[in-house]
């Protein structure tokens, strides 16, 4: 069958033209949502080919934030009426079988139902947000214009009605609130209560009530725009940014070289796609999307419905291959040009594996022709340096060029946070507000921060670097900055430890309170170590290995009790993607190895309490399992669910680690928060070239030897799968 199209429409509002929501509240200018869909557009052109004709973009940009006018022409802006044009003429231009890729990044609403009679009088919407929000009635009267997810389930269901095979990623929210840092939320908390435009340019009220009808008799009553009033199909998937009750988070990120504002599920869904998505599901990269946002911004979940197990950019009966490609050659030098520059965020140090032109499995890395790694780079290409594999042939013009793994960063930026003053009017109410200090602790904050950078060179153990901000007028970095965590003084006198937005985080106890700043400061370095080795192995991720495709991990449920049996049936999982099981059930999950040789298999939980402990094997009798190839063979895994003392819910992420060499992984283990490093059970180390075994090594040695551990071609090749559980009190 001939290769089906793949067209996208691409939506980005950064301005918001002038309105006003029912509490007084306004939507405001976005920085990053017109970065978002370029990048989206420059991906499809250079790493997937699609010609400019089958992409429709409607972009609002700002480039002066105080002005709300953007500079695009009204046939190009995402006003309501354009959205739904683009919807429309997109639905008619596919053909069955065509892929339709959705991008929208911007504001995410919520509002009084248009549509009591199936949602009641107090009723929400929830909607997306266009440019042209505030507008009037035939009367002059201001009314506020959405675009609903009553409107936008009867788009996508002529989309899945037509056979199109549809991908739809939603980088916005509906919750709000400030941050401490240059973070930025894409929502806000309030629900718009004035007046509405009612009538609608998608298709009749009659039409839309119908059609929300048929999905609510396969879909829960109380479903929303986020949990399923989307159409569920096999042709259909959707990501979203967050949970419902979530923020999405827009903010800097070093993207080829350049720092440029992205919403977090945008930059790293881009980011997983540049690592290599040929034979994925949207289920795989999306458990490496979830992992990399959640270490950044704990306060965001993305979630993912509909058929995960989609191809990506594919369908359920073929898989689309595309790949960069060798340019240029200078034998002389041993270099090589990719076309792969700035618009697809490549940077120095990144590497590729290059293929004889043809190969259609990456799989095989005895293929390979050469590694090449990136030594500089301008808008369109990247200039690598080869290392030619012995006994293979040359490399020619044309040759297909594989992103491998990303590098594992170690060294986490530290800044202080400054918070304001309270006033004597903000003293006198019963609650401070937000970033806000009683005078006495405000004077005190200048010795906090000092005491913090002069402790953190001799108890940093190189895990952390301090990072100096201007407050100036806000907060400001260079443009190369980025900050990991925030420590500031909260109206109780103890120090916080932040999230890069500014968000303390929530489960770091007990409180250290500033009393003598040296032997405070002493323990917040601690804390931050103990947090920079959790985000090293929680990102640890490796896409560029024969393996990613070839070692299969699935949740099949729980046990009805513990207790032991090998004809024990686990329970069908309510919601597979993002369950939740009560402390102390046991879960059931499989791992199967399609790969032609054996595996050695470890499996990791990091837990809500900031401890890693490996879990298969018992870390005093193995360091891994061998898993032989087949479905036969396959190892099914019963592990029992306990919440840590003192919690009453958390999050676990299990981590299943494949290698093709020893993989000694006990050394990545580490004990609760402020608990002591105690070496591992039977730990003896080994070494290698590769991230795991870097990463082993620089935990075991409580310095890192280098800021960022980079991917390198060796014969202990790894893969690791991850899944997330909720756990909660009976």
């Amino acid at each position: 069958m001939p290769e089906s199209n793949l067209y996208a429409l691409l939506i980005g509002v950064n301005c918001y033209l002038p309105h006003r929501l029912s509490d007084g509240s306004y939507y405001d200018n976005l920085q990053g949502a017109v970065n978002d869909v370029n990048a989206v557009e420059a991906f499809l052109r250079v790493n997937l080919n699609v010609p400019e004709s089958h992409i429709f973009k409607l972009t609002a940009s700002n480039p002066n934030p105080v002005l709300r006018e953007p500079v695009e022409p009204q046939e190009q802006l995402p006003t309501y009426a354009n959205m739904v044009a683009k919807f429309k003429e997109i639905t008619e231009i596919g053909q069955p079988g065509d892929r339709i890729y959705i991008h929208y990044s911007g504001h995410g609403g919520r509002t009084i139902t248009a549509y009591p009679e199936i949602k009641g009088e107090a009723g929400v919407d929830e909607s997306l947000v266009p440019t042209d929000i505030g507008q009037l009635d035939e009367s002059g009267q201001a009314i506020n214009c959405y675009l609903r997810d009553l409107e936008l389930a009867w788009l996508l269901k002529q989309m899945e009605n037509k056979g199109l095979i549809v991908t739809v990623v939603f980088d916005s929210c509906h919750s709000g609130g400030a941050t401490r840092s240059t973070a930025q939320v894409r929502g806000l908390g309030t629900i718009d209560r004035l007046p509405q435009k009612m009538s609608s340019l998608v298709a009749s009220r009659e039409e839309l009530l119908n059609n929300w009808r048929s999905l609510q008799q396969v879909t829960p009553a109380e479903s929303t725009l986020h949990l399923g009033s989307l159409p569920q199909s096999k042709d259909y998937v959707f990501l979203a940014a967050c949970c419902p009750s979530e923020k999405a988070f827009e903010d800097g990120f070093n993207r080829g070289g350049l720092k440029q504002r992205h919403g977090a599920l945008t930059y790293w869904l881009l980011d997983s796609f540049q690592q290599g998505y040929l034979g994925l599901t949207y289920k795989d990269i999306y458990d490496r999307i979830r992992a990399k946002i959640k270490s950044q911004f704990p306060q965001q979940t993305p979630l993912l419905l509909g058929e995960g197990d989609r191809l990506i950019f594919g369908s359920d009966r073929t898989a689309v291959t595309h790949f960069l490609s060798v340019q240029k050659i200078d034998r002389a030098k041993q270099q090589i040009s990719i076309n792969a520059g700035i618009a697809t965020g490549i940077h120095k140090g990144a590497k590729f594996a290059i293929y004889p032109l043809g190969t259609r499995d990456f799989s095989k890395t005895d293929t390979r022709l050469a590694l090449a790694e990136v030594i500089n780079y301008d808008a369109t290409l990247a200039e690598c340096k080869i290392e030619p594999i012995q006994g293979q042939p040359e490399i020619a013009l044309g040759d297909p060029a594989i992103l491998l793994c990303a590098p594992a960063q170690l060294i986490r930026k530290v800044a202080f946070y400054y918070q304001e003053q309270a006033t004597a009017e903000e003293m006198s109410l019963s609650q401070l507000p937000p970033n806000k200090l009683p005078p006495n602790i405000y004077a005190k904050q200048q010795q906090a921060r000092n005491s913090i950078q002069q402790v953190l060179p001799a108890f940093g153990q190189g895990w952390l670097e301090w990072k100096d901000i201007n407050y100036s007028k806000g907060m400001t970095l260079a443009d190369d900055e980025s900050i990991d965590y925030f420590i500031t003084l909260n109206h109780e006198e103890a120090y916080e430890i932040c999230d890069a937005t500014g968000i303390p985080y929530s489960n770091l106890n007990p409180p250290v309170y500033l009393g003598s700043p040296k032997a405070a400061s002493e323990r917040v370095i601690p804390r931050l170590i103990h947090l920079a080795k959790y985000r090293a192995v929680q990102e640890l991720y490796n896409s560029g290995s024969p393996l990613t495709e070839k070692v299969q991990v699935q949740l099949l449920g729980k046990l009805e009790n513990d207790t032991e049996g090998s004809n024990i049936l686990p329970i069908q999982l309510d919601d597979a993607l993002n369950p939740t099981f009560k402390d102390g059930e046991c879960i059931i999950f499989e791992i199967i190895n399609l790969y032609s040789s054996p595996l050695k298999v470890a499996i990791l939980d990091l837990k809500s309490n900031w401890s890693i402990q490996q879990i298969y094997p018992q870390p005093d009798n193995e360091m891994f399992v061998e898993i032989s190839p087949g479905v036969e063979h396959r190892k099914v895994i019963r592990y029992c669910l306990r919440l840590p003392e003192g919690y009453s819910e958390g999050v676990d992420i299990i981590k299943v680690f494949a290698t093709l060499g020893e993989a000694e992984l006990r050394g990545l283990a580490l004990p609760p928060l402020d608990s002591p490093m105690v070496a591992p059970p039977k730990y003896r180390g080994y070494s290698g070239s590769d991230p795991l075994s870097l990463l082993a090594q620089a935990f075991a040695q409580e310095k890192p030897q280098n800021r960022r551990l980079n991917a390198a071609y060796s014969y202990r090749e790894w893969v690791v799968k991850q899944f997330t559980v909720r756990v909660k009190q009976g």
